[in-house]
């Protein structure tokens, strides 16, 4: 018998001892890294993909909007690698207007200047607006190339624009940690009389 208010110690009441709480501990601590780094690494994954589809989305954007007044360009008065201006014909409201596109490649960035006239034959327009169309592309890729109805390269400064039947859009943008993203697209523009 024990003294009074001393209890009993019986066989199988011993508690951890404490290596064994040390050694629980570190394998919930390993377990919990494991865990936790899975965890964060699917969050920087997503991350990078939403990048991925903000930034093809811009692109995609950019170059449909260019190769919209591209298209219906009547005629492309200039063009270079760094720069297009053409000339487009809408109908505003039964009314038709001319509106003369500049698009500008510089410093990584494409601008576009667009001056309306009405009517088309205005010598002056009735309004002229400025704006940035992308920014942040890999400012040493060639945004435009150019072609003639034979596939021969059309060269500006050499050719006469009559001659240009092809322009190319190339445009790419890095992105930090990741594959470059590019959207490449061709049009083929009315200042050729090759029968098209």
């Amino acid at each position: 018998m024990s003294p009074p208010g001393v209890r009993n110690h019986m066989e199988g009441e011993d508690g951890f001892s404490l290596i064994e709480l040390m050694v629980v501990m570190s394998l919930m601590l390993i377990i919990g890294g494991v865990v936790v780094n899975g965890i964060v690494s699917g969050l920087r994954a997503s991350e990078r993909g939403q990048q991925r589809v903000v930034a093809l989305t811009d692109l995609e954007r950019a170059a449909e909007r260019m190769a919209r007044d591209l298209r219906f360009a009547d005629p492309v008065d200039a063009a270079s690698p760094t720069s297009v201006i053409v000339n487009v014909l809408r109908d505003n409201g039964g009314t038709q207007v001319r509106h003369r596109v500049t698009y500008t490649v510089a410093s990584g960035a494409i601008g576009e200047s667009r001056a309306i006239y009405s009517p088309p034959s205005a010598a002056s327009p009735v309004s002229t607006a400025t704006r940035t169309v992308i920014d942040d592309l890999e400012p040493a890729t060639t945004v435009f190339a150019f072609a003639k109805a034979d596939g021969s390269t059309w060269v500006s400064g050499t050719d006469p624009t009559t001659e240009l039947a092809e322009i190319q859009l190339d445009l790419r943008r890095e992105l930090p940690d990741q594959d470059p993203i590019e959207v490449e697209t061709s049009v083929f523009v009315r200042n050729v009389d090759d029968g098209r």
